[in-house]
C-alpha cells in the first residue's frame, strides 16, 4: 500500500495555507531583521543574529497559523474531511470488534491507578458494550513492595465490580525496552485476540462512551491505524498544575483543532488515551533498536512519535480528533516535576534526528520528527539569539570607541522598527490564548462553568503573566537538557511526581541557583552594555531573578485552592465534573489501599496476600528469580537472620515459590510451636 494515499483531497490546499503563510511570515520577519540590524553595514554577530531570528521566528509562525486553522475549524464546527462517522443507526447497533483497554505501569500509586481503572471500566459499563473490552494493567514495577500493593489492589478492584475475567493484571520481571517493550510484550502475548488497542497512561482516565465512539470509528474506517483523543489535564490542585489546567482548556482545543486541520490522517500519536488497530501495530509498528550507545542509541524512548510515522508508511491513517472529548490525564504538580519528564521527553525527540531521513515515510510523518525537535531545539537557540543579540551591541559598542571618525552621525537605530517587529512576534506567540480566550467568551456557557466572563478574561491575563515569567526559567532548564543530551548524558527512567506536595525553599533554591546567577550576571551585563537594553530584556531578566520564590509558590496546593476559591483558573471540569471524573475522586478516596511496608513479610504472613501472589507467579511460566540473590536471601530467611533483606533479594523470594512456601511453613510452625 503506497504510503501516501488515503488522504483527503483538501489536504493539499489545507496544508498549503498552513505551512504557506507560515513561510511567508517568516521571509518577511527575517527581512525586517535583517533590515534593522545592517543600518550600518552588517558583522559576524548580526548576521548569527538573523540566522537565528529566522529559525525561532519560523517555529512562532507555524504555531500562530496553526493555532488560526484551529480557530476557524472550531468556529464553522465541522469535522475533519477524511474520516467517516457512524449514520444514527450505526450508533445504536452493537459493537462487532473486541477492543483491550491496556495501562502500562511503573512504581506508581495502586489506589489511584485501580481507581482510575475502575472509572474507566464502571464508564464503558454504562454505555451498554462492555462485552466488547478487556482491561489488562501491566506492570513494571521494579519495587516489590508497589508490585504485592498491586496484586492486592487488583483483586480487591475484581471483587469490587465483578470484573473476573475481564480485568487482567500482568508484572513483567525483565523491563526491557520500557514502555514500549511492555506494550510490545503485551502484544506479542494477547493483542491477537482484539481488533483494537487502547493505550493509556498511568494517570489516564477515560469516558466510556469516547471508548466506544473510538471503537466504532475504527469499524467504519478501515483503513485508519491510530485514533488520538487529545487527554485534557484534570485533577490537580498546586497553583502550577491549575495554571497548566486552565492553559489546556482554553488555549489548548485551539492549537489541537489546528493541528488535525492541517494534518489530517497523517497526525501524530502522543502514546496514550489513543486507539490503534492492533493487527497493523504488530507488524507494522516494531520499533528498532538504534545502533550506538545512549543518548542517541540504544531502545527508542519516545516511541510514539516512531509507532505513528511506521503506521503512515504501511499505508494507514493517522488522526487527532479533538472532538472526541472524555479524555483525561493529570499534570505534573510543580515546575520541577514537570522539567524532570521534559528531560526523558527531550532525548527522547532529539534521537528522532537519526529517524528524519528513514525510508518510506511521509514527508509529513517527517515533519513531526523535526517539530519534535524543534520543541526543545527553541530554547538554546533563543538562549543563543540573546546571547549574540548582547554581543552584536557589544561589538558595535567597540568599533564605534575605536574608530568614532568611521561612523556616519545621522544614522541611527530603528527603534521603532525594531518596536514594531517585537510587537508582531509577542503578538503571534500570545494569539493563541487570545484566540482561545475569544471562543470560551463566544459560548456563554462554557464562560459560565469558568467563572464568568470578567474571572475569565482575568485568568487569561494572569496566566500569561505568569507563563511569561517561567518561560525563561523552561528555556534554561531545556536548552541544559538539549546540551546535556548532545555531550552524552543519559536520562534515567523513574516514576514521575503525581502528587501535591510543597516544594521546600532549599530544594528550589537548590535547582534554581543558576537560573538566579544568570538571571543577575544578564541584568548587570546589559546594565554596564546599554542601560536601554534592560527594558527589553525585563521579562527574561525578572523570570530568572524570581525564579526560587516562583517554583515554591506556584507548587502550593493552597494558592491554588484560594485561586479556586477566588475563580480563577476554573475549567469546566471542576464546575461541574463529568460522571468518570467524579466517580475515579470518589473510589480513591472510598477504597484507599494501605501501603505494604514489607512485600516478602507480607506475603508470608497474609494468607490471601500469599494465594494470590502464588497463584499469579503460576500464571507466568519461565520465570526464574536471580540465583546468588535467591541464594543470600534464602539464608536470611530460613536460617532465622534478623539481618533485613536487600530488594533484589526481596524480589529474588517473591520470584520463587518454593523458597515463600518453606518460608511460610516455617513461619506457621513457629506460630504454633
Amino acid at each position: 500500500m503506497h504510503a501516501h494515499s488515503f488522504s483527503p483531497e483538501s489536504a493539499g490546499r489545507r496544508r498549503a495555507c498552513v505551512l504557506g503563510l507560515a513561510a511567508a511570515s517568516t521571509v518577511l520577519g527575517t527581512w525586517e531583521m535583517h533590515r534593522l540590524l545592517s543600518v550600518r553595514g552588517t558583522t559576524a554577530p548580526e548576521l548569527v543574529l538573523v540566522a537565528l531570528f529566522s529559525l525561532c521566528f519560523g517555529w512562532i509562525a507555524l504555531s500562530f497559523w496553526t493555532a488560526v486553522a484551529g480557530f476557524l475549524q472550531l468556529a464553522a464546527g465541522g469535522r475533519l474531511p477524511g474520516l467517516r462517522w457512524p449514520t444514527a443507526e450505526e450508533e445504536s447497533a452493537k459493537l462487532s470488534s473486541r477492543t483491550s483497554v491496556v495501562m502500562p505501569i511503573h512504581n506508581e500509586d495502586p489506589a489511584a491507578v485501580f481507581a482510575n481503572v475502575q472509572a474507566t471500566y464502571e464508564s464503558v459499563a454504562a454505555t451498554g458494550h462492555l462485552d466488547a473490552f478487556d482491561f489488562y494493567v501491566l506492570s513494571d514495577s521494579t519495587r516489590p513492595e508497589a508490585w504485592v500493593a498491586e496484586e492486592l489492589a487488583w483483586a480487591e478492584l475484581c471483587r469490587r465490580v465483578g470484573g473476573q475475567g475481564r480485568i487482567f493484571y500482568r508484572r513483567r520481571t525483565d523491563n526491557t525496552g520500557k514502555k514500549a517493550g511492555n506494550l510490545q510484550d503485551f502484544c506479542e502475548r494477547w493483542g491477537r485476540h482484539y481488533d483494537f488497542t487502547v493505550v493509556l497512561d498511568a494517570d489516564s482516565l477515560m469516558d466510556g462512551r469516547t471508548l466506544v465512539k473510538m471503537a466504532r470509528l475504527m469499524e467504519l474506517n478501515p483503513r485508519t491505524g491510530i485514533i488520538q483523543a487529545p487527554p485534557l489535564c484534570v485533577g490537580r490542585s498546586t497553583l502550577f498544575a491549575r495554571l497548566q489546567q486552565f492553559a489546556g482548556r482554553v488555549y489548548g482545543p485551539v492549537v489541537a483543532a489546528g493541528a488535525a486541520a492541517w494534518q489530517l490522517g497523517e497526525s501524530n500519536y502522543w502514546g496514550h488515551n489513543a486507539i490503534i488497530r492492533t493487527s497493523a501495530f504488530i507488524e507494522h509498528c516494531g520499533l528498532p533498536v538504534l545502533p550506538g550507545q545512549q543518548p542517541f542509541g540504544g531502545h527508542i524512548l519516545s516511541h510514539d512519535f516512531v509507532e505513528a510515522a511506521l503506521m503512515r508508511r504501511a499505508g494507514f491513517t493517522v488522526w487527532l480528533v479533538p472532538e472526541l472529548g472524555g479524555s483525561f490525564e493529570q499534570p505534573p504538580p510543580n515546575l520541577l516535576a514537570y522539567a524532570q519528564r521534559d528531560r526523558r521527553w527531550c532525548q527522547g525527540n532529539l534521537q528522532h534526528l537519526s529517524l528524519v531521513m528513514a525510508g518510506g515515510l511521509h514527508p509529513i510523518s517527517r515533519g513531526h520528527f523535526l517539530m519534535g525537535v524543534m520543541s526543545y531545539v527553541a530554547s538554546p537557540l533563543w538562549l543563543m539569539f540573546l546571547m549574540a543579540g548582547l554581543v552584536a551591541a557589544l561589538h558595535d559598542g567597540w568599533v564605534s570607541w575605536m574608530h568614532p571618525a568611521a561612523q556616519p552621525v545621522d544614522v541611527g537605530f530603528d527603534t521603532v522598527g525594531a518596536l514594531r517587529l517585537m510587537s508582531v512576534s509577542m503578538g503571534m506567540l500570545l494569539a493563541p490564548k487570545f484566540l482561545g480566550l475569544g471562543l470560551a467568551l463566544a459560548r456563554g456557557e462554557d464562560a459560565a462553568r469558568m467563572g464568568g466572563r470578567a474571572k475569565l478574561v482575568a485568568s487569561v491575563l494572569l496566566e500569561s503573566v505568569l507563563a511569561t515569567l517561567l518561560a525563561p526559567v523552561m528555556m534554561l532548564f531545556q536548552s541544559h537538557f538539549v546540551f546535556g543530551t548532545l555531550l552524552g548524558y543519559r536520562v534515567s527512567w523513574t516514576s514521575q511526581q503525581r502528587e501535591d506536595a510543597d516544594l521546600p525553599w532549599s530544594e528550589a533554591a537548590r535547582r534554581h541557583a543558576v537560573h538566579t546567577a544568570v538571571g543577575v550576571a544578564l541584568a548587570v551585563g546589559t546594565f554596564a552594555l546599554s542601560p536601554g537594553l534592560v527594558a527589553w530584556l525585563a521579562p527574561v531578566v525578572a523570570g530568572l531573578l524570581l525564579s526560587i520564590p516562583l517554583s515554591v509558590l506556584t507548587a502550593r496546593a493552597s494558592l491554588g485552592l484560594w485561586a479556586e476559591r477566588a475563580g480563577l483558573f476554573l475549567i469546566p471540569e471542576e464546575t461541574e465534573p463529568p460522571r468518570v471524573l467524579s466517580r475515579a475522586q470518589d473510589v480513591t478516596e472510598e477504597h484507599a489501599v494501605a501501603p505494604v511496608a514489607d512485600a516478602v513479610d507480607h506475603v508470608l504472613t497474609d494468607a490471601k496476600a500469599h494465594a494470590l501472589h502464588l497463584a499469579l507467579l503460576e500464571s507466568q511460566p519461565g520465570l526464574e528469580a536471580v540465583p546468588v540473590a535467591l541464594a543470600s536471601a534464602r539464608r536470611k530467611l530460613l536460617g532465622g537472620s534478623v539481618e533485613p533483606l536487600s530488594a533484589p533479594e526481596k524480589v529474588a523470594v517473591l520470584l520463587d515459590a518454593g523458597t515463600l512456601a518453606e518460608a511460610r511453613e516455617q513461619r506457621l510452625t513457629r506460630v504454633a510451636s
